[in-house]
């Protein structure tokens, strides 16, 4: 586990004013109406027995899913967060770890959902996760997608960017699936470069061979003159 990296998502209340989850507005019950009403039907068409959730945040929204007969498996870097989530919700079919998502194992599962997350980590732990997830063999990635035109640096860990997978410099194949969070998405270009245009989002779905192959291409691109 990166010490750094941990403590400073320990220390993070995203809640603000007026926000009813402490993991922050994206965790509310309006905004994952749309992924919460997708989520069993995607677990169901790809046969998913073990869903590792990671980062799980407080658990606000999840308790609120139909996962039937599926085992849940959630994690998180944020210890006291963890625990007190663990101490509610643990149960059968149902556990939490502690663990750091770019430098620890990460369980066997049939698909990892890491949410509103890689926006908060620089660009080389964002790599370094891709390296960890494509190591844990688990068959595909469930994450989030701002539809914005240009990936931008962070300063630190647990500030925020949109971030899109499918562009420079990550470069992701087209997702296998993808789940629009913010109502219908606007592809026009013109409508992508303004504010409301890249706050568009979606959860999108990838599946390990496409991970590698973005990896594969990362490295050659690091070893070209």
């Amino acid at each position: 586990m990166r010490d750094a990296l941990r403590s400073e998502f320990e220390a993070k209340d995203w809640s603000g004013r007026k926000v009813e989850s402490r993991s922050g507005a994206g965790s509310t019950l309006e905004a994952t109406t749309a992924l919460r009403a997708a989520l069993p039907g995607l677990l169901a068409r790809h046969n998913v027995r073990r869903f590792l959730d990671a980062p799980c945040g407080d658990w606000f929204w999840m308790q609120h899913v139909d996962l039937g007969d599926v085992h849940y498996i959630g994690a998180d870097i944020a210890r006291d967060v963890l625990d007190a989530v663990a101490a509610q919700h643990a149960g059968a079919g149902r556990e939490f770890v502690h663990l750091d998502i770019t430098a620890d194992p990460l369980p066997r599962a049939d698909l990892m959902m890491c949410r509103d997350c890689l926006f908060h980590l620089k660009w080389w732990l964002r790599w370094k996760f891709f390296e960890n997830f494509v190591e844990s063999g688990i068959p595909y990635l469930l994450t989030s997608m701002h539809h914005t035109p240009v990936n931008r640096r962070l300063n630190k860990n647990g500030d925020f960017a949109p971030f899109n997978p499918c562009i420079a410099p990550f470069n992701f194949s087209d997702p296998l699936e993808t789940i629009p969070e913010t109502g219908d998405i606007n592809l026009d270009p013109a409508f992508l470069d303004t504010a409301r245009g890249r706050r568009q989002r979606s959860m999108g779905l990838w599946s390990r061979a496409q991970v590698v192959e973005a990896l594969d291409r990362h490295a050659a691109e690091e070893k070209a003159p």
